[in-house]
């Protein structure tokens, strides 16, 4: 057996080692803004300030730390892992401890918050006038594009606006915007030469380049900005690469379909800073009001296949979360989770059906947003589901208030589910306060399941 297992003493015994080298951080006051920080925190007269670090950079966390105490006399904390995205500004996590403000480090979704943040963004090298000459062989100086670039170059940006509007005057930029603009989209602004910003629209005949490598916020806009064509360009090899997403969208069609044929409707929800995310749940719910389907808040933390199989009586989960999150494409869920603005598109009659671009940021969907439409009441209706060919029947009252058979059907939905709930035989972790005997405490097993320190050998 033990040819085919690992030693549990060697498992339990083994030293990992954490890298905690700072080499690639040598000058740690300008990568992390250390002097700005300090100031912004100075000048707000902040008491307590948490500094949230992804993942990657908690080996420098200290450092950065050390730094911003030799120079301000204030309550410091470390927020590590995160309530549900590093791009997220953790303000749950701060709340614990009453934080004032929070320093974001690392890539950022730009998502609203409701606690002061200073955003600290990476800071990536670049050939910024070799990257832009490459595209000389491909483009022509006549011709409209639109640069986009990875928030890593951010701090070279006037270096790029320099190079790029002398080969492409009659082109735009779409800068990072940390601050809120009337016409800011997903983090970005649209200038021209002359620095007037204009809507996202403004794109619809223009040819899109993303300066950087693939990921989760390059895809955000290729799927959502509509453009004549988008291209990579990696400033690495400073290879330009043509971008399509025909597969993805085949795929979110057919989940608007599910949205149609599911009767239970899971709302997840990834985020919990900003008063949007309690305006999007309750558009979710009036959505699946309206279409005679049950809506139920689930708030499990960050989301796994553990945590979502507990809930077998939802369909569908309809995540609310930052554009940012990768979860929205796994396919290894037991059930599908879909967009805010799908679960629209199903639901909501005034939509059309059919799209070519998408809406990644629910905030959009919101009163006084582009993409805000609104929802009617619908009658009683029948179509054939195309995926399961059967009849779909939705039986609704016409009327908002003028029958309470809606209001019977929702209350039934509610104690149907809390009657499967007790039903269940393991309903979780409970106290029995007062029930159970109280104990010394008492040393516990030792090992891995293979083998424990008190069983023979």
């Amino acid at each position: 057996m033990a040819t085919f297992t690992t030693d549990g003493k060697l498992c339990i015994e083994r030293q990992l080692e954490v890298n905690t080298s700072v080499k690639e951080f040598d000058d740690l006051i300008t990568l992390f803004d250390i002097n700005e920080t300090c100031r912004w925190i100075t000048e707000n007269n902040f008491l307590k300030v948490c500094l949230q670090f992804p993942d990657e950079l908690l080996g420098v966390s200290t450092k950065v730390y050390e730094e911003i105490r030799k120079k301000v006399d204030v309550d410091l904390y470390i927020l590590g892992d995160t309530s549900y995205a590093s791009c997220c500004v953790d303000s749950v996590a701060a709340m614990h401890v009453q934080g004032d403000a929070i320093v974001h480090y690392g890539h950022s979704c730009f998502s609203k918050t409701n606690i002061p943040v200073f955003t600290v963004l990476p800071k990536h090298s670049v050939n910024v006038e070799a990257t832009i000459k490459a595209l000389g062989e491909t483009f022509h100086a006549d011709v409209r594009l639109c640069l986009f670039y990875d928030v890593g170059f951010n701090h070279c940006k006037d270096l790029i606006s320099k190079h790029w509007f002398e080969c492409y005057p009659l082109s735009y930029i779409s800068f990072v915007e940390i601050e809120e603009k009337p016409n800011k989209y997903l983090g970005r602004v649209i200038r021209n030469k002359d620095g007037e910003e204009f809507a996202v629209e403004v794109l619809k005949d223009c040819m899109c380049i993303h300066l950087g490598t693939r990921g989760q916020t390059l895809f955000n806009y290729t799927i959502s900005i509509a453009a004549s064509a988008w291209y990579l360009l990696d400033p690495n090899t400073n290879k330009l690469e043509s971008l399509e997403e025909t597969a993805w969208f085949k795929r979110r069609r057919f989940l608007v379909e599910k949205c149609k044929d599911a009767n239970v409707v899971g709302i997840l929800v990834c985020k919990l800073a900003g008063e949007q995310t309690k305006e999007i749940i309750s558009r979710m719910k009036q959505l699946c009001k309206v279409n005679g389907k049950k809506s139920y808040i689930v708030s499990v933390g960050k989301p796994n296949v553990p945590k979502l199989a507990n809930f077998p009586e939802i369909d569908i989960y309809v995540m609310i979360a930052c554009p940012e999150n990768d979860l929205y494409s796994a396919r290894d869920f037991y059930k599908p989770i879909v967009y805010p603005y799908e679960l629209e598109v199903a639901l909501n009659s005034n939509r059309e059906p059919y799209f070519i671009t998408h809406v990644t940021d629910y905030e959009q969907l919101l009163p006084g947003r582009p993409h805000h439409c609104d929802i009617n009441h619908i009658q009683e209706t029948t179509d054939v589901s195309l995926i399961t060919g059967k009849i779909r029947e939705t039986k609704v009252d016409t009327h908002d208030g003028s029958s309470t058979d809606l209001a019977e059907k929702q209350n039934w939905a509610l104690e149907s589910i809390g009657q499967n709930l007790q039903d269940r035989s393991w309903k979780g972790l409970e106290q029995k306060l007062g029930e159970t005997e109280v104990k010394m405490a008492e040393e516990g097993r030792k090992g891995i399941p293979i083998q424990y320190s008190d069983e023979p050998k």
